[in-house]
């Protein structure tokens, strides 16, 4: 009985938010490995948004705020 060759198993398609969050762990971890902290890098990507009137603050982590509060 000859052997069959088994198929190459075929790498996953991402989808784009896959993909994203990814690029974001990456450039993360690339800044980490630089030095540069958290804080300063909100810092400096809150200094380039452009915004107008009455924005609210960045918080300092980013999990601050009432997305992760129980609902009563």
């Amino acid at each position: 009985m000859p052997k069959t060759k088994k198929p190459a198993p075929q790498p996953l398609k991402l989808s784009a938010t896959e993909k994203m969050i990814q690029d974001c762990v990456k450039n993360a971890r690339a800044r980490k490995r630089s030095g540069e902290t958290d804080d300063t890098w909100r810092k400096q990507y809150a200094a380039t948004l452009k915004v107008g009137g009455d924005a609210v603050p960045l918080s300092q982590t980013p999990f601050a705020g009432d997305t992760n509060k129980k609902k009563l």
